[in-house]
C-alpha cells in the first residue's frame, strides 16, 4: 500500500474558483483543472492541509477549550478554509510544474483577496498575505514534492 499523510481536509465535491492564473493549454490532473480563460476546477476527493502557520497552532489550541472549542474553530477557520484550498491546488500545480513559479505571486495575492471577501479582517488577512509570500516558497517548490509512504 502506498499513501500520503500530510492532510487534514477531503472535499466533498468540486469547488470552482477563477483566478488570475492563465496556462496556454488546459491543464487537467487527478483532482485539478485549470483552463485557459483562468477557471480553477478542484474535484471532489481532493485532500489538502488547510490553513497553515501560526493558524494550525491556534486551531490546535481552540479545539481543546471545553465546551466551545469546535465552535471557536469554526468561527476562526470560516473565512480561511475555502482560500487555503485554492491556494493550495494553486501551489500543487505550482509544485508539479503545470504552471510557472512567476504565478506564486498571483496565488498569494489572491488568497489575501479570497479570505476579505470571505470575511477576514483587513489586518489577518494581511498577516496571511506576509506569511505565505515569507515563508511558503517551499511549498510552491518542485523539489518539494508530497512524500509518498509505502507499507508491504
Amino acid at each position: 500500500m502506498k499513501y500520503r499523510n500530510d492532510y487534514l481536509y477531503q472535499l466533498a465535491e468540486d469547488e470552482y474558483f477563477q483566478t488570475r492564473i492563465r496556462p496556454d493549454v488546459h491543464i487537467v490532473t487527478d483532482f485539478i483543472e485549470l483552463n485557459t480563460e483562468g477557471l480553477l476546477r478542484v474535484k471532489r476527493g481532493y485532500a489538502w492541509d488547510g490553513p497553515s502557520g501560526p493558524t494550525k497552532l491556534i486551531v490546535e489550541y481552540l479545539g481543546k477549550i471545553p465546551f466551545v472549542g469546535k465552535w471557536l474553530v469554526e468561527q476562526f477557520l470560516k473565512a480561511f478554509l475555502t482560500p487555503s484550498l485554492g491556494h493550495d491546488a494553486k501551489y500543487q500545480l505550482l509544485r508539479q510544474g503545470y504552471i510557472p513559479s512567476i504565478n506564486r505571486s498571483i496565488a498569494d495575492d489572491e488568497l489575501k483577496t479570497d479570505c476579505l471577501e470571505r470575511g477576514m479582517s483587513k489586518t489577518r488577512a494581511g498577516w496571511v498575505h506576509e506569511g505565505v509570500k515569507k515563508f511558503a516558497a517551499f511549498a510552491a517548490d518542485p523539489k518539494n514534492k508530497k512524500k509518498i509512504y509505502e507499507v508491504p
